[in-house]
């Protein structure tokens, strides 16, 4: 009664605050109780499945950190089924013509998790992310979730690498400082001393997307690029790093870090260049994940998404692939382009995945406009 007699000569508000406070001391205890819980109903879920089919993409590096899961949950099979994007999405989509609802989890590229999306296969995912470090947002960088997808909730993007900026050059024939731009390139005096791959080639156009889309750039500069510097287009990467180091050329245009490094090792005189103005891209590459919303394993699937986002799973991601992982609560160390390659807090990026910027249409047409008279090497 005394207690009570206290609470009413309090002032409103202060009473409100303290009765909140011991209302939350009694319920919100059991609230948490709760998620181990349901937690363990999930995974006995999941245990009982027994299985859970992967489409995934078939590299080495992405195979083994999609297998880790048998590590974490032994008693649960991964049935894994890997191939490029292309060749799984016909698959999936051929299936399912057959009324055959055969995979529970995609892992890989987004464009063909885009079209799953698009053709409503698949699940919602903030719904199924129960797993309380996951949803926790200060553990991601930029301290959100991203998707690829333009409805933001079904195309996961666990990875963010930052692009290899401009490219490369020859240390003996360039400075690093006379190209802080872009638009630096446009000085005559690299007219016929660039190289850079060809992006009517299968796979590259993509590689001009942050070009198109940026602000500074975009179709005006790629008009000028192409028709002032008489660039050396080639499909091999490796052919056009050794030219580079042989002084045939001296600026690689969009040259990818790993294979400057490679160069580097072997004592090439080359180094990467990036731009001060325009910033650089983040790729996503093949660290998207989605669910099925039809899939044979519901539970399995949920734990697998779960665990893949967790910070066990983000681990073996980056152990494995060497990409960076957009969980900030994880070392970074085992990158191999650590300075480079974890963008930096409030940097300039553009994410390319990002829907915004998915259509690829305007960028292959630009391309056939400024290749279309066949002449160009």
């Amino acid at each position: 009664m005394e207690r009570a007699a206290d609470m009413r000569k309090l002032p409103m508000r202060v009473a409100v605050l303290i009765g909140l406070a011991l209302v939350n001391s009694i319920f919100l205890p059991a609230v948490f109780a709760q998620s181990q819980p349901d937690w363990d109903k999930l995974v006995a879920a999941a245990e009982k499945e027994g299985e859970v089919t992967i489409y995934g993409q078939a590299r080495a590096g992405v195979a083994k950190s999609i297998h880790a899961f048998a590590d974490a949950y032994p008693k649960i099979k991964i049935n894994f089924v890997g191939g490029q994007g292309s060749d799984l999405s016909k698959k999936v989509f051929a299936e399912r013509r057959a009324g055959k609802y055969l995979a529970d989890v995609a892992v890989g590229g987004s464009p063909p998790m885009i079209l799953y999306h698009k053709a409503s296969a698949l699940k919602s995912l903030p719904e199924i992310l129960v797993a309380p470090e996951v949803r926790d947002l200060s553990k991601w960088w930029g301290k959100r979730h991203f998707y690829a997808d333009s409805d933001n909730r079904y195309v996961f993007m666990s990875q963010g690498d930052a692009g290899s900026g401009i490219g490369a050059i020859n240390t003996g024939l360039v400075k690093a400082s006379e190209i802080k731009s872009w638009w630096d390139l446009l000085n005559p005096k690299w007219k016929g001393k660039l190289v850079s791959n060809d992006p009517r080639g299968l796979g590259n156009v993509g590689s001009w997307r942050f070009l198109y889309y940026d602000d500074d750039l975009g179709a005006k500069y790629l008009r000028r690029l192409v028709a002032e510097m008489d660039i050396i287009f080639a499909q091999d990467e490796r052919q056009m790093m050794d030219w580079l180091a042989a002084g045939k050329y001296q600026i690689n245009l969009l040259a990818k870090i790993e294979n400057t490094a490679t160069a580097r090792k072997q004592g090439l005189p080359v180094a990467q260049i990036f731009s001060d103005k325009e910033g650089d891209a983040i790729a996503s590459g093949s660290g998207h994940i989605s669910a099925f919303k039809d899939g044979p394993h519901p539970n399995a699937a949920q734990l697998y998404v779960n665990w893949f986002l967790s910070r066990d799973g983000q681990l073996h991601w980056q152990k494995h692939t060497g990409r960076n992982s957009f969980r900030t609560d994880i070392p970074k160390d085992m990158l191999e382009f650590l300075d480079i390659q974890v963008p930096k807090e409030g940097g300039k990026y553009m994410l390319t995945s990002l829907a915004k910027y998915e259509d690829i249409e305007p960028v292959r047409k630009l391309v056939g406009e400024l290749f279309g008279d066949g002449k160009r090497r």
